[in-house]
């Protein structure tokens, strides 16, 4: 029988997991365990109701967490089993990510602006019914934890990753990836900022999702292309002025 990797990890994993945010805790530990290689690439996950089990939490929590490292590259399921996937390729675009996290604020804006409506486009020209489900479930989610800044900016960046994997092209997912990091800071603190001064800042951030998510789900990639650039627009705007 295989080494049960995962089983050796769980002391930590389970750790103070608290009553919030277990899902979130959970994906940036394995994260960690798989970029750190304690969880190996090709080791195959145990089954959800025993990883349930042994970290005494919901499945629904279990695979909130695996979504999200799904969409980011981590780890790939299927019929077969939940697989850990090679971290060369995230490893590989390091360099990439470091010149995001040191550019100049106006840079990045422009380069989301850019790029994020042609993701939104091709999203809807490519997206799967479970792209569909996944995009549903993180606009759901905004909505139930709209007075949580921090868990709505969580479900509001696997919103933009779910939207980029639903592209089904490497080059854009592994782009969004690299420059995930930057943009979820500048999303935290136009929201904390701006919420102080304008409360509608939630709604108008869900309202515009709810206009993406539409167009996607029924293949309009201009209305997506152009909803998405409304978007980013108004966290731009939101960024520089509050």
């Amino acid at each position: 029988m295989g080494r049960d990797y995962l089983m050796e990890q769980a002391e930590y994993l389970k750790k103070d997991l608290g009553k919030h945010n277990i899902s979130q805790t959970l994906f940036q530990r394995l994260k960690e365990l798989i970029i750190e290689g304690k969880l190996p690439a090709g080791y195959m996950m145990p089954n959800e109701n025993i990883v349930s089990e042994m970290l005494g939490v919901g499945r629904s929590t279990l695979r909130e967490a695996y979504t999200a490292l799904a969409v980011f590259g981590f780890i790939r399921r299927s019929k077969a089993g939940t697989f850990v996937n090679e971290i060369d390729n995230i490893v590989n675009i390091a360099p990439f990510s470091i010149t995001v996290e040191n550019s100049d604020l106006n840079d990045l804006l422009e380069f989301r602006y850019m790029l994020e409506g042609e993701t939104a486009s091709y999203a809807a020209k490519r997206a799967t019914p479970e792209d569909i489900a996944q995009l549903t479930h993180c606009y759901e989610k905004m909505i139930a934890y709209r007075n949580d800044v921090n868990l709505f900016v969580d479900y509001d960046s696997m919103f933009h990753m779910q939207v980029s994997a639903a592209t089904h092209n490497k080059l854009l997912i592994s782009t969004m990836i690299a420059a995930k990091e930057s943009f979820e800071k500048g999303i935290r603190l136009a929201m904390r900022e701006s919420l102080t001064q304008n409360p509608r800042v939630i709604d108008v951030t869900i309202e515009l999702h709810g206009k993406i998510l539409e167009a996607i789900k029924n293949g309009d990639y201009q209305t997506a292309y152009s909803a998405m650039r409304e978007h980013i627009s108004y966290v731009n705007l939101t960024v520089k002025y509050g």
